[in-house]
C-alpha cells in the first residue's frame, strides 16, 4: 500500500468514528448519586450504595433460583433481605413462597446504574435458573428512545455474560401514562419497537405484559396501576406474575398452579 492510499484510508477510519461520536451515557455504566431514603422504601434512610450491597449479599449468599432486576416496580415485589416498601407483599408470598428469589430492584435505577450493578457484583457468584429483567421507564423524558433501547440491549448482554446458563426473560418497558395519548407512552412504544432482536440472543426470551395491563384502546387497567399510572398495585403484581408464572413453571421452577 502507498504512502497515498494508507493516508486515504487512515482518514476515512478517522472520519468514520468522527460521525459516531461517543457512546450515549444509557449503555456507560455509572453508580446512581441519587438518594431517595424513606419516600422510596429506602428504609433506615440508606443510600443507593446500600441497596446495591444489599443486592450483592443476596445474589451471592441467597443461592437464589429466581433473581429479579430493575427499578422501583421490581423493588416494590419485596421478598427477603430487602429494607424497602413491599406492597406486593402477600402477592410475592403466595407465587414465590416456595422458590428462593433475589429481589435486585432499586428506585430510581435507570440502565446505566443497573448495568453498573451488573458490572460491580451484582450477579457475580449467583446461578440463578432465570432472571427477568424490566428497567427503562426511569431513562424516559432523560433519553432518546434509541438511547434507551441500546441502553436496555447493553444489560441483556452483560446479563447473559455474567450468566450464561440463566434463561434470560425480559419484559419491554411497562406501560405508563392512563391513555396511548400520554407522551410518555409514545415514548415507551418507541423503544419497545427496537427491543425484538434481542430475543435471537440465545437464551433471552421477551414477555411483553401489555396484553394484561391494557385494555384494546390502549388505555390502562387502572386497578392494575397506582394512581400515578406508573407504579403497580397489588393486582398488578398478580397480573405480572399470571403472565410469567407458566414460563417459570417450564423452566423448573416450583410455582402454583392460576387459580
Amino acid at each position: 500500500m502507498s504512502p497515498r492510499q494508507r493516508f486515504s484510508l487512515l482518514s476515512a477510519l478517522l472520519a468514520l468514528f468522527s460521525c459516531q461520536g461517543p457512546p450515549p451515557r444509557t449503555v456507560a455504566p455509572e453508580p446512581s448519586l441519587e438518594d431517595r431514603a424513606a419516600a422510596a422504601g429506602w428504609h433506615e434512610g440508606r443510600p443507593w450504595m446500600d441497596q446495591h450491597l444489599d443486592g450483592v449479599k443476596i445474589a451471592t449468599e441467597g443461592n437464589c433460583d429466581l433473581l429479579l432486576l430493575g427499578d422501583s416496580i421490581t423493588q416494590s415485589w419485596g421478598g427477603p433481605g430487602r429494607r424497602v416498601g413491599a406492597p406486593a407483599a402477600a402477592v410475592f408470598r403466595h407465587w414465590f413462597g416456595q422458590i428462593r428469589v433475589g429481589n435486585l430492584g432499586i428506585s430510581g435505577d435507570r440502565t446505566q446504574h443497573l448495568l453498573w450493578r451488573i458490572e460491580n457484583g451484582n450477579l457475580d457468584g449467583a446461578n440463578p435458573k432465570v432472571i427477568t429483567i424490566l428497567i427503562g421507564t426511569n431513562n424516559i423524558h432523560h433519553d432518546p428512545p434509541a438511547d434507551i433501547a441500546r441502553g436496555i440491549e447493553a444489560v441483556v448482554k452483560a446479563t447473559r455474560e455474567k450468566a450464561p446458563e440463566a434463561l434470560i426473560l425480559l419484559h419491554p418497558i411497562l406501560a405508563r401514562g392512563k391513555t396511548a395519548a400520554d407522551e410518555g407512552r409514545r415514548d415507551v412504544v418507541l423503544v419497545n419497537n427496537q427491543l425484538g432482536h434481542l430475543a435471537d440472543i440465545e437464551g433471552v426470551e421477551i414477555i411483553d405484559l401489555d396484553a394484561a395491563f391494557l385494555h384494546s384502546d390502549g388505555t390502562i387497567r387502572e386497578q392494575l396501576y397506582s394512581p400515578d399510572a406508573l407504579h403497580l398495585s397489588a393486582a398488578g403484581y398478580e397480573a405480572w406474575v399470571r403472565t410469567l408464572a407458566p414460563r417459570l413453571r417450564a423452566a423448573g421452577l416450583a410455582i402454583p398452579d392460576n387459580h
